[in-house]
């Protein structure tokens, strides 16, 4: 009722401000701060740490113990992206055999996520799990790496077996996942312990640009429509970020957060990156085992934050991530979400109302005649984070765009797309003014519609693709509902 309590108030509005046919209406919004916002490579994110459909015997998780905890806290509602972080020798254990065509524990478990409206993330990394078939093959390997434990089997990255094999899968991955319906980001490069960059094994150290620059153009070739990260590392900032933030335009992916680790060097790194590129955030310490919440409790000797226990380290954490700028955080994995979830919804609800983007007109005016318009329209952005829209893989291709709506079959009946307002330079606490003026096909005067306003994918045919900001009173079929107009 209060959607068409607008609309009536709208028209009134508009027929007093008419003047030889030419009509004049402002309009202002007020901003929805509080609800999840269904929208790419933003929010919190839940975490698969390959536990579920890893199979052995003293695995406690299954896919359905999995969401059977996550759903008893209903966590799937604060959550926007499931990231899955798995071993390349679980997504293909033999040669060609892919976990997403053989592994039906694997497939339930992503069904289930796709069944509660999750995106899928992933970072396939190495370390100790590199398929046996590829050291078969001839690729050699060391068992005393660099930051790790004695006997932790590494390959040597620059040896041409490990990246022809490595070749073959993201290939054949990129064939499965390059779709943003179902995924909204990669880590391309998954090299070194953890994954993270750390202590990569060369046969020769002069093959380190060499090696980055293979495999993260292996992804950029093969990935053409999914946001690719990195990793940020001061150890090979020198090297990624003129061959992959600057070249490939990946976005910055950090751990650490609310940590020591994260150092002022990386601080100072990630503020060189952003706004241009949106930044991936993770905090630092965790629950790092399925079940387990009290054994790990390194944060107590942190060397940046004073922390005493995980309210403290997480409340720290999500701090440190609005400072930078982060789109997304973690509530991780069925213990962790737990314990955010019921011991503090204050600060799953701040990262709500904070973290990533949160795109909405503060105001339109309007003038028209018959078969013209001119729109003054301000925009804000009330996240700390920014609409990643510049990275190569989007090419701008969220844009604003103005729709008229048949009233009765709330068919969208024309649109216009102004190419020169670009979302993500919005930041936050700026106001963001434009003009977009149009003329309206012939065909469709003398006739009422509902002047609305979105932002729109180019790729789906200007459908709305990004939620904006405000109450869901104000919105028809993905729109922002402006006025009701005369033609």
């Amino acid at each position: 009722m209060k959607f068409y309590y607008i609309l009536i108030l709208s028209s009134i509005l508009f027929s007093f401000c008419g003047c030889n046919n030419h009509q004049t209406i402002s309009i202002s919004f007020k901003p929805d701060t509080v609800s999840v916002l269904r929208n790419p490579a933003m929010g919190w994110v839940m975490y698969e740490e390959g536990w579920s459909f890893n199979g052995g015997k003293n695995n406690p998780y299954t896919p359905e113990i999995f969401w059977k905890e996550m759903d008893a806290v209903n966590a799937s509602a604060y959550s926007n992206i499931l990231y899955i972080r798995v071993l390349w020798n679980v997504m293909e254990p033999e040669e060609g055999r892919y976990a997403w065509i053989y592994n039906e524990a694997y497939k339930n478990y992503i069904r289930k996520a796709k069944d509660r409206g999750l995106k899928l993330a992933f970072r396939i990394f190495f370390d100790n799990g590199v398929p046996d078939f590829v050291y078969k093959a001839g690729c050699k390997s060391t068992l005393d790496p660099p930051m790790s434990l004695k006997n932790d089997k590494q390959p040597y990255y620059d040896d041409p077996v490990f990246l022809d094999k490595l070749t073959n899968f993201i290939r054949a991955f990129a064939k499965e996942y390059d779709n943003p319906d179902i995924v909204d980001f990669v880590d391309a490069y998954g090299l070194g312990r953890w994954g993270e960059g750390h202590g990569v094994t060369l046969k020769d150290e002069r093959n380190r640009e060499y090696v980055m620059r293979r495999v993260t153009e292996e992804y950029a070739i093969n990935f053409k429509k999914v946001l690719t990260v990195m990793n940020l590392s001061f150890a090979d900032y020198k090297c990624s970020k003129p061959l992959v933030y600057d070249k490939l335009g990946f976005l910055p992916r950090r751990d650490g957060i609310g940590s020591f680790w994260f150092d002022d060097e990386e601080r100072k790194m990630l503020n060189e990156l952003f706004p241009d590129k949106a930044f991936i955030g993770e905090g630092c310490y965790w629950f790092n085992s399925p079940t387990d919440t009290a054994d790990y409790h390194a944060f107590k000797e942190d060397k940046r934050f004073n922390m005493n226990n995980f309210s403290e380290a997480f409340t720290v954490g999500l701090e440190d991530a609005l400072v930078s700028h982060s789109n997304t955080y973690d509530l991780r994995v069925p213990a962790q979400c737990k314990f955010w979830i019921e011991k503090l919804p204050d600060q799953v609800q701040k990262f709500i109302t904070l973290g990533g983007y949160r795109l909405y007109p503060l105001n339109v005016k309007i003038q028209h005649d018959k078969n013209s318009f001119k729109i003054e329209h301000v925009w804000t952005n009330f996240g700390v984070g920014v609409l990643p829209n510049r990275h190569p893989n989007w090419n701008h291709k969220y844009q604003i765009s103005f729709g008229l709506i048949d009233p009765l079959t709330k068919d969208v009946k024309f649109v216009y797309t102004d190419v020169n307002v670009e979302p993500s330079d919005w930041l936050k606490g700026r106001n963001y003014s434009y003009i977009s003026s149009f003329n309206i096909p012939d065909e469709l005067t003398s006739k009422e519609y509902h002047l609305c306003v979105g932002i729109t994918d180019r790729t789906k045919k200007n459908k709305p693709g990004i939620v904006l900001s405000l109450p869901s009173d104000n919105i028809l079929n993905g729109w922002a509902f402006i006025t009701t107009v005369k033609l």
